[in-house]
């Protein structure tokens, strides 16, 4: 079982970042191409249990670049509480499927809401200390983009849920409790890429100032994550050069002593 375990931990590890994201998409595309009801519901509550899992995995496991005591102190903690709202999450989860009601439904979604937002605080932080841009980094960088709109999304769901009338959906029927998830993520991800469709409109005080925050840190986060990697990438170009200008040195200093 250790070997069986230590293998999966040696392939996931160097792809880590891109089995979240795949993990995300994943979600995302689930609901849209199979229905919400019967085993479309439950395709997506094994879909969300894999995203909790690989990104459990995910924001436990990084480059011990520094102090490592106040590192491994530092992965201990966030350990703690990943696998705390985790456990609460999934039990959670499994107890609505067996027995729904709408105060279980509400406790859901607020665990949920807290676990994504710190997974996703967690990830942020890990992008902004990256030092090379690699592919990993990209799929990083991406995979936050999403956990953004989804912990919006389940802020969007709350809201809903606390005030019916939260939303406006134009001329389509207000969607029911299978049907709202979705369509307040749906709302959640324009929200964040600021497309403005118009077919969902927050209408309350509450809904209207956290969809403008979200689109306000959509674009912040975009604007401050090209700066962040350019500026990696050219210091990373930078040393590249000084090294092989140095190296280049070196053989024409070696050469001329021959």
């Amino acid at each position: 079982m250790d070997q069986i375990r230590k293998a999966i931990s040696e392939r996931l590890f160097p792809h880590r970042h891109t089995a979240l994201l795949v993990a995300i998409v994943a979600l995302l595309g689930v609901r849209p191409l199979i229905s919400g009801a019967g085993a479309g519901s439950a395709m997506y509550s094994v879909m969300a249990m894999l995203l909790l899992m690989v990104a459990l995995y995910t924001i436990q496991v990084d480059e011990l670049q520094g102090d490592r005591e106040v590192l491994l102190k530092q992965r201990k903690n966030r350990g703690v509480v990943g696998w705390v709202l985790a456990i609460i999450a999934i039990i959670l989860r499994l107890a609505e499927l067996v027995s729904p009601n709408h105060q279980l439904a509400t406790a859901t979604s607020i665990v949920w809401l807290l676990f994504f937002i710190f997974v996703t605080l967690t990830e942020l932080r890990a992008v902004l200390k990256q030092r090379t841009v690699t592919s990993e980094t990209i799929s990083m960088s991406i995979s936050v983009y999403l956990l953004m709109g989804l912990t919006w999304g389940l802020l969007f769901i709350m809201l809903f849920d606390f005030q019916p009338n939260a939303f406006s959906f134009g001329s389509a029927p207000v969607p029911t409790d299978q049907q709202v998830t979705p369509v307040l993520i749906y709302f959640s991800l324009t929200t964040l890429a600021t497309v403005g469709y118009g077919d969902i409109t927050p209408v309350t005080l509450q809904a209207r100032y956290a969809a403008v925050a979200e689109g306000i840190a959509g674009q912040f986060y975009l604007a401050i994550l090209v700066a962040r990697l350019v500026g990696v990438q050219m210091s990373q170009s930078a040393s590249q050069n000084a090294k092989n200008s140095s190296s280049d040195s070196e053989s024409k200093d070696s050469a001329e002593c021959d």
